[in-house]
């Protein structure tokens, strides 16, 4: 009777949690610790990424696809080959464009703006959020996940972004999704294949040719 009881109850549980749905953690004290560990250990990135913006306004899903880089403390390279070339690298102080060959070059030390997004990107790539005061965070778990929910203080990101949310392999700790969600709901979603860890990224990566 015991054991069907235990099977009546887990099979209860199944049905109140959907496969899939998340759930907060309470105490995320130890995930925390988890995360920040593994952030400190990784020290450059190297995946392809498809990425599905999420335009409510016009009830349809934009797919891209292409390649990213990252090498600490700060160095960046997004860039998209598919249905489009376009280029975006952080490095020495540089936020720089190339739009089909185009290129455009901001000053990041003396534009807040550009300062903010540079370091989201690489807090939220990295993991290396779990100390930051700049958000409300928020964790949660399914089946396959951790889910790290931050929504920005600064009215000038909280523009931009209502909320960021990191989802991490629950065995590896790596990011396997990002999800940039704006106000209004519109969103986009960057889901990383192929991913490689500690790489011995070149500087000639994070340059125009």
């Amino acid at each position: 009777m015991r054991a069907i009881n235990i099977s009546f109850l887990l099979l209860l549980f199944r049905f109140a949690y959907p496969q899939g749905a998340f759930v907060e953690i309470g105490d995320a004290g130890k995930l925390k610790s988890e995360i920040k560990k593994h952030s400190e250990e990784v020290n450059s990135i190297k995946s392809d990424f498809v990425q599905e913006k999420n335009l409510s306004m016009l009830q349809e899903i934009v797919t891209s696809q292409g390649r990213f880089l990252f090498r600490k403390p700060g160095d960046i390279r997004w860039g998209y080959s598919k249905p489009y070339e376009y280029v975006i690298v952080v490095a020495d102080g540089k936020f720089r464009i190339s739009n089909e060959g185009k290129i455009s070059e901001f000053d990041i030390g003396s534009n807040q703006m550009f300062r903010q997004i540079s370091d989201m990107i690489v807090m939220a790539i990295s993991g290396d959020f779990v100390d930051s005061e700049e958000f409300d965070i928020s964790f949660f778990e399914n089946a396959d996940f951790y889910l790290a929910e931050l929504k920005p203080h600064a009215r000038q990101i909280a523009d931009m972004l209502s909320a960021i949310k990191i989802y991490f392999d629950k065995t590896s700790l790596d990011v396997k999704k990002l999800k940039f969600i704006e106000p209004g709901d519109d969103y986009t979603l960057i889901i990383f294949k192929n991913y490689q860890k500690n790489m011995d990224l070149k500087d000639s990566e994070f340059i125009f040719n």
